[in-house]
């Protein structure tokens, strides 16, 4: 259970929070870390940044996101 948190905590920082910057500076300060956790991750890295171009693509007003449906989402039930 930490470590599903550590790793969503990470991926959250890492390529939605942090700026090119600080991920520099944290390269400096803590490579080995850095370096694992995205060699680790980075199946997930490269399927969020995957999402992040395709939204960016969108021709959509600020603002406003398309409505996704869940998979398995019946519209019979009300919830």
């Amino acid at each position: 259970m930490e470590n599903n948190l550590d790793k969503r905590n990470f991926l959250n920082w890492y390529c939605w929070y942090a700026t090119q910057e600080e991920i520099e500076k944290a390269k400096q300060n803590n490579s080995g870390t850095i370096n694992r956790l995205m060699n680790e991750y980075s199946y997930e890295i490269e399927k969020i940044k995957t999402v992040k171009r395709f939204h960016s693509s969108l021709k959509l007003p600020k603002g406003i996101l398309p409505e996704v449906i869940p998979l398995g989402y019946n519209s019979n039930f009300a919830i």
